[in-house]
């Protein structure tokens, strides 16, 4: 068997990566849901996390709804604190039991429209794990190692959260995300 030498596969993909640039599939956008009215009067995504914390503290119970256009802000909102330029025009959706986050990020082939769809499901003991249903980066799967980064951190973040508080059930539709916890 003929093995191909390690600079040819590169200067392949660097030509495959050229053409499908110049061809505009790499820049293309994926198609995004139609945007649903934001209701009025909304408090912040940071305010109604910390109103959920009290009432969690308070009750040692909460239900937590959270509208996608709070979710963007805040995601908007956390990317500003970073100062970092690498990921840009945000929009989160909940549709159809699934968070949907579109953005754009910088690389070096120039800005790339990524696609996250996640399905989150409660666990038999009432924590919370994140099912991945689409990924993609310039409209061709997001690497492995790449999303294993991403939802490491995320699932980190999930584990310490349910250390200390039980899932009852999360419902996505309609443009809501509703969670339903109490403390251990």
């Amino acid at each position: 068997m003929h093995k191909t030498p390690l600079w040819q596969r590169w200067a392949l993909g660097l030509l495959a990566a050229a053409l499908l640039w110049s061809c505009g599939w790499l820049r293309r956008a994926p198609s995004t849901p139609p945007p649903l009215p934001t209701p009025t009067n909304l408090p912040s995504a940071q305010e109604a996390l910390q109103e959920a914390a009290t009432q969690l503290q308070t009750t040692g119970q909460v239900t937590l709804r959270l509208h996608e256009s709070q979710a963007t802000a805040w995601v908007q909102q956390a990317l500003v604190r970073q100062q970092t330029n690498e990921v840009q025009d945000v929009a989160v959706y909940f549709r159809n039991g699934q968070i949907a986050i579109y953005a754009t990020v910088s690389s070096q082939l120039g800005p790339l429209p990524v696609e996250l769809v996640v399905t989150p499901q409660v666990t038999a003991d009432g924590g919370l794990s994140v099912r991945v249903d689409k990924a993609t980066l310039g409209g061709v799967a997001m690497p492995q190692s790449l999303l294993r980064d991403y939802l490491g951190q995320l699932e980190l973040a999930l584990n310490r959260w349910s250390q200390a508080y039980r899932i009852e059930t999360i419902t996505i539709a309609d443009g809501w995300l509703i969670a339903q916890a109490r403390r251990r």
